[in-house]
Protein backbone atom coordinates (compact mmCIF):
# COMPACT_ATOMS: atom_id res chain seq x y z
CA UNK A 1 0.00 0.00 0.00
CA UNK A 2 2.82 2.40 1.28
CA UNK A 3 4.05 4.96 -2.40
CA UNK A 4 0.97 3.72 -4.58
CA UNK A 5 -0.60 6.12 -6.76
CA UNK A 6 -3.73 7.70 -6.15
CA UNK A 7 -5.52 9.32 -9.47
CA UNK A 8 -7.71 12.05 -9.11
CA UNK A 9 -9.61 15.08 -11.02
CA UNK A 10 -10.04 18.40 -9.77
CA UNK A 11 -11.65 21.82 -11.99
CA UNK A 12 -7.48 22.14 -13.55
CA UNK A 13 -7.33 18.76 -14.43
CA UNK A 14 -5.98 15.23 -13.09
CA UNK A 15 -3.79 14.68 -10.37
CA UNK A 16 -1.75 11.72 -9.40
CA UNK A 17 -1.16 11.41 -5.43
CA UNK A 18 0.99 9.24 -3.46
CA UNK A 19 0.01 7.43 -0.29
CA UNK A 20 2.34 6.99 2.51
CA UNK A 21 2.67 5.60 5.93
CA UNK A 22 2.47 8.54 8.80
CA UNK A 23 4.78 8.22 11.82
CA UNK A 24 1.70 6.86 13.82
CA UNK A 25 1.42 3.89 11.44
CA UNK A 26 -1.49 5.43 9.93
CA UNK A 27 -1.74 5.77 6.25
CA UNK A 28 -2.67 8.94 4.29
CA UNK A 29 -2.61 9.79 0.37
CA UNK A 30 -1.05 13.28 -0.28
CA UNK A 31 -1.32 15.21 -2.95
CA UNK A 32 1.45 17.57 -3.33
CA UNK A 33 3.27 20.42 -5.29
CA UNK A 34 -0.90 21.36 -6.93
CA UNK A 35 -0.46 25.20 -8.47
CA UNK A 36 -3.24 27.28 -7.24
CA UNK A 37 -2.80 30.05 -9.39
CA UNK A 38 -0.37 31.12 -12.32
CA UNK A 39 3.30 31.76 -11.68
CA UNK A 40 3.57 35.14 -10.08
CA UNK A 41 6.65 36.30 -12.75
CA UNK A 42 7.64 38.53 -15.13
CA UNK A 43 4.28 41.04 -15.89
CA UNK A 44 2.46 39.45 -12.54
CA UNK A 45 5.07 39.88 -10.33
CA UNK A 46 3.60 42.45 -7.31
CA UNK A 47 0.26 41.61 -8.76
CA UNK A 48 -2.71 39.86 -7.53
CA UNK A 49 -2.86 35.81 -8.44
CA UNK A 50 -4.15 34.64 -11.20
CA UNK A 51 -6.15 31.61 -11.82
CA UNK A 52 -3.56 28.51 -12.68
CA UNK A 53 -5.09 27.23 -16.22
CA UNK A 54 -5.75 24.01 -16.66
CA UNK A 55 -3.40 21.22 -18.05
CA UNK A 56 -3.43 18.46 -19.88
CA UNK A 57 -2.54 14.52 -18.91
CA UNK A 58 -1.44 13.88 -15.32
CA UNK A 59 0.40 16.09 -12.95
CA UNK A 60 2.39 14.03 -10.73
CA UNK A 61 1.52 15.18 -7.11
CA UNK A 62 4.11 13.18 -5.21
CA UNK A 63 6.30 16.10 -4.72
CA UNK A 64 6.65 19.74 -2.96
CA UNK A 65 6.29 22.36 -4.96
CA UNK A 66 8.80 25.31 -5.00
CA UNK A 67 9.00 27.60 -1.58
CA UNK A 68 8.93 30.89 -2.08
CA UNK A 69 11.98 33.26 -2.20
CA UNK A 70 13.53 33.84 1.05
CA UNK A 71 16.59 34.02 3.26
CA UNK A 72 17.87 31.52 5.24
CA UNK A 73 18.41 32.38 8.98
CA UNK A 74 20.95 29.72 9.61
CA UNK A 75 23.19 29.77 6.24
CA UNK A 76 22.23 33.59 5.10
CA UNK A 77 21.44 32.45 1.60
CA UNK A 78 19.02 33.04 -0.77
CA UNK A 79 16.27 29.97 -1.77
CA UNK A 80 12.98 29.18 -3.77
CA UNK A 81 11.61 30.43 -6.24
CA UNK A 82 9.29 33.17 -7.57
CA UNK A 83 7.24 30.53 -8.69
CA UNK A 84 5.78 29.23 -5.78
CA UNK A 85 1.81 28.97 -5.74
CA UNK A 86 1.56 25.51 -4.52
CA UNK A 87 -0.77 23.79 -2.18
CA UNK A 88 -0.28 19.85 -0.39
CA UNK A 89 -3.80 18.20 -0.01
CA UNK A 90 -3.74 15.39 2.59
CA UNK A 91 -6.54 12.84 3.05
CA UNK A 92 -7.40 9.46 4.11
CA UNK A 93 -10.98 8.91 2.68
CA UNK A 94 -11.39 9.95 -0.81
CA UNK A 95 -14.22 8.07 -1.52
CA UNK A 96 -15.93 8.80 1.66
CA UNK A 97 -20.11 9.48 1.08
CA UNK A 98 -19.60 11.73 4.49
CA UNK A 99 -17.69 14.76 3.55
CA UNK A 100 -14.93 15.68 6.21
CA UNK A 101 -13.63 18.59 8.11
CA UNK A 102 -11.09 20.44 6.16
CA UNK A 103 -8.53 22.39 7.71
CA UNK A 104 -6.16 24.79 5.96
CA UNK A 105 -2.84 25.73 7.57
CA UNK A 106 -0.85 29.07 7.29
CA UNK A 107 2.73 28.59 8.15
CA UNK A 108 4.51 31.21 9.47
CA UNK A 109 7.90 33.25 9.42
CA UNK A 110 7.70 36.51 10.12
CA UNK A 111 6.64 37.43 6.84
CA UNK A 112 9.92 36.43 5.10
CA UNK A 113 10.64 32.71 5.65
CA UNK A 114 8.93 29.44 5.41
CA UNK A 115 6.14 27.17 3.68
CA UNK A 116 4.14 24.76 3.16
CA UNK A 117 5.55 21.77 3.32
CA UNK A 118 6.43 18.90 6.21
CA UNK A 119 9.58 20.30 7.08
CA UNK A 120 8.70 21.35 10.48
CA UNK A 121 5.04 20.56 10.13
CA UNK A 122 4.05 17.08 9.02
CA UNK A 123 0.36 16.33 8.41
CA UNK A 124 0.52 12.99 10.66
CA UNK A 125 -0.97 13.88 13.91
CA UNK A 126 -4.11 15.91 11.99
CA UNK A 127 -4.64 13.10 9.33
CA UNK A 128 -5.46 10.70 12.06
CA UNK A 129 -8.40 12.97 13.44
CA UNK A 130 -10.65 12.14 10.09
CA UNK A 131 -9.92 15.38 8.45
CA UNK A 132 -8.40 16.83 5.22
CA UNK A 133 -5.43 19.22 5.84
CA UNK A 134 -4.57 21.70 3.28
CA UNK A 135 -1.23 23.17 3.52
CA UNK A 136 0.23 26.27 0.92
CA UNK A 137 2.80 28.55 -0.19
CA UNK A 138 2.62 32.49 -0.66
CA UNK A 139 4.61 34.92 -1.60
CA UNK A 140 7.18 36.36 1.23
CA UNK A 141 9.29 39.52 1.70
CA UNK A 142 8.60 42.47 -0.54
CA UNK A 143 7.32 40.02 -3.35
CA UNK A 144 4.36 39.57 -1.09
CA UNK A 145 3.41 42.22 0.95
CA UNK A 146 5.45 45.60 -0.61
CA UNK A 147 3.02 47.90 -0.86
CA UNK A 148 3.76 51.63 -3.64
CA UNK A 149 0.43 52.85 -3.39
CA UNK A 150 0.00 52.11 -7.33
CA UNK A 151 -0.38 49.75 -9.54
CA UNK A 152 3.09 48.80 -9.77
CA UNK A 153 2.38 47.12 -6.17
CA UNK A 154 -0.75 47.70 -4.66
CA UNK A 155 0.08 45.35 -1.51
CA UNK A 156 -0.42 42.23 0.64
CA UNK A 157 -0.12 39.79 -2.64
CA UNK A 158 0.75 37.36 -0.23
CA UNK A 159 -2.32 37.53 1.52
CA UNK A 160 -4.21 37.89 -1.45
CA UNK A 161 -2.45 34.63 -2.99
CA UNK A 162 -4.50 32.76 0.54
CA UNK A 163 -7.46 33.88 -0.75
CA UNK A 164 -7.06 32.36 -3.81
CA UNK A 165 -5.93 29.23 -2.24
CA UNK A 166 -9.23 29.30 -0.60
CA UNK A 167 -11.41 29.88 -3.27
CA UNK A 168 -9.19 26.65 -5.09
CA UNK A 169 -10.41 25.11 -1.92
CA UNK A 170 -13.43 25.45 -2.40
CA UNK A 171 -14.14 24.64 -5.36
CA UNK A 172 -12.36 21.41 -5.36
CA UNK A 173 -11.61 20.12 -2.35
CA UNK A 174 -14.72 17.57 -2.44
CA UNK A 175 -12.79 15.92 -4.64
CA UNK A 176 -10.13 14.79 -1.62
CA UNK A 177 -13.19 13.84 0.59
CA UNK A 178 -13.72 17.21 2.04
CA UNK A 179 -16.64 19.52 3.12
CA UNK A 180 -16.22 22.66 1.36
CA UNK A 181 -18.67 24.05 3.54
CA UNK A 182 -16.60 23.36 6.52
CA UNK A 183 -13.44 24.91 6.75
CA UNK A 184 -11.59 26.20 9.61
CA UNK A 185 -8.14 28.20 8.84
CA UNK A 186 -5.65 28.35 11.08
CA UNK A 187 -1.66 29.37 11.65
CA UNK A 188 1.59 29.93 13.90
CA UNK A 189 3.21 33.27 14.19
CA UNK A 190 2.60 34.89 10.70
CA UNK A 191 0.02 32.37 9.78
CA UNK A 192 -1.70 33.55 13.05
CA UNK A 193 -1.84 36.91 11.74
CA UNK A 194 -2.52 36.20 8.14
CA UNK A 195 -5.49 34.47 9.67
CA UNK A 196 -7.01 37.51 11.54
CA UNK A 197 -6.06 39.52 8.54
CA UNK A 198 -8.47 37.43 6.54
CA UNK A 199 -11.36 37.48 8.92
CA UNK A 200 -11.10 41.82 8.42
CA UNK A 201 -10.56 41.68 4.68
CA UNK A 202 -14.38 41.83 2.56
CA UNK A 203 -11.98 39.80 -0.22
CA UNK A 204 -12.12 36.64 2.07
CA UNK A 205 -15.96 36.85 2.22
Amino acid sequence: MDNSRVEICVHEGKLIGIVEKGVYGDYYTAFRGIPYAKPPIGELRFKDPVPAEPWSGGRDASKYGNVAVQLNDFTREIKGDEDCLYLNVYTTKIESLKKRTVMVWIHGGAFYTGSGDASFYGPDYIVQKDVVLVTLNYRLGVLGFLNLNNKVATGNQGLKDIIMALQWVQKNISKFGGDPENVTIFGQSAGGVLVHCLTLSPLAK
